[in-house]
């Protein structure tokens, strides 16, 4: 029995996926809770409140259906949350998490409501994503100008990584920029130190432009981007997904936890392969408790997020832009390579992706959701 529950490539898959999802994107994480004028506190609150989400919703439903249910954090929806909740305060804000949460269990519920987000022609949804990523992708080159020899030694790092140990490739890069900052005299005045989280409740307050400009991107970006590619990554290792207590489960943890700043909890994809393929467990229905493993990892994150957030803010602007670039460039390319695949489909996904990266509003709606509709209608029309 104990062999079972502490078998070593268990725990290695398990930790692995969690440090995947942390090095690759808890950067950005930090930098659209700052665009929301969060605190250093309120910070550490949304860390806490995504780890603790993520961490209880992986082992539960992993061991009520015993099959490989990785949960994560939307980083298309932080990277979109970035540049859009500026214009709004806090309250505002955390409402728009709500209602995303609300959203996400209206598709479980509502079978025609799954079914008509899914008609969004997948391009059109990968081209407003690429445009959402470009920006994060260019400024991770800026700061060749200013710093070269630390974009040098990083960019570097990230380019032998990626040849011959791809898996912990932000990993490497992560400790050569944290090494680069400690050189530089960064953490000289930085208080690092392993202290629990504090959870920050902030009451909801509703606004229908937020709605429109925050849910319903995110909303969007979450299914488009996670739920469905992660029903489609358990599938295709063989794993039937219960889909909609799924929607239903994650939608609901996300209303749970908006409040403390849990943005988006939804089913993981790239991260969820490392608890799924035969180096986890020869036996499939053993796998599950690979991702349980993750669940406490998760766990653990979201109880030391202090420290986490504490290391993160004590690293320069230009290490974290580095960062942040260079662990969406797989998704952006990925975007691009599905948008513009196909000749018939060119025009409007690049009516899309260009409408969304202006980032201009009109009639109070988001250049995000613009995009997308612009590049429907016009592949509507087109198509006829």
């Amino acid at each position: 029995m104990l062999n079972k529950v502490f078998n070593i490539s268990h725990i290695s898959a398990g930790f692995t996926a969690v440090l995947v999802g942390y090095t690759s994107s808890v950067v950005i994480i930090i930098q659209a809770a700052t665009a929301a004028g969060a605190t250093p506190a309120q910070i550490e609150s949304w860390l806490w409140a995504l780890g603790v989400a993520m961490g209880l919703s992986s082992l539960l439903f992993s061991w009520f259906y015993k099959r490989p249910v990785l949960t994560a954090w939307s980083t298309p929806g932080a990277a979109m949350l970035v540049a859009a909740v500026s214009q709004y305060d806090m309250p505002v804000i955390i409402g728009a998490f709500v209602i995303s949460g609300v959203l996400i269990v209206l598709t479980g519920l509502i079978t025609p409501l799954a079914r008509l987000l899914e008609r969004i022609p997948p391009y059109l949804g990968t081209a407003m994503l690429g445009a959402i990523l470009l920006p994060f992708c260019l400024k991770a080159f800026q700061p060749l100008s200013s710093t070269p020899v630390v974009f040098l030694l990083m960019f570097g790092s990230y380019l032998v990584a990626k040849y011959f140990v791809p898996r912990y490739t932000m990993l490497i890069l992560l400790l050569v920029g944290i090494a680069c900052a400690v050189f530089g005299g960064s953490f000289s005045h930085a208080g690092v130190a392993l202290n629990l989280a504090q959870p920050q409740w902030v009451t909801p307050r509703f606004d229908v432009l937020a709605m429109i400009n925050l849910s319903l991107p995110l909303y969007v970006l979450t299914m488009l981007s996670q739920n469905l590619p992660g029903v489609a990554m358990m599938r295709s290792h063989g794993y039937e997904a219960p889909v909609k207590p799924l929607l239903i489960g994650t939608g609901v943890t996300n209303v749970l936890f908006a409040p403390f700043g849990g943005f988006s909890v939804n089913l993981a994809a790239i991260s969820a392969a490392i608890c799924m393929n035969d180096g986890v467990d020869a036996d499939p229905k053993q796998r599950y408790r690979a991702v349980m493993w993750a669940g406490v990892f998760y766990l653990i994150a979201g109880v030391w997020a202090t420290t986490v957030v504490a290391l993160f803010l004590a690293l320069p602007k230009n290490i974290s832009q580095i960062l942040a670039g260079l662990a969406l460039l797989g998704t952006l390319l990925m975007c691009l390579q599905i948008s513009f695949k196909e000749g018939k489909q060119q025009e409007s996904a690049l009516l899309t992706f260009l409408i969304t990266l202006s980032g201009a509003s009109f009639l109070g709606i988001s250049a995000t959701l613009w995009g997308l509709l612009v590049g429907m209608v016009y592949l509507k029309v087109t198509n006829k």
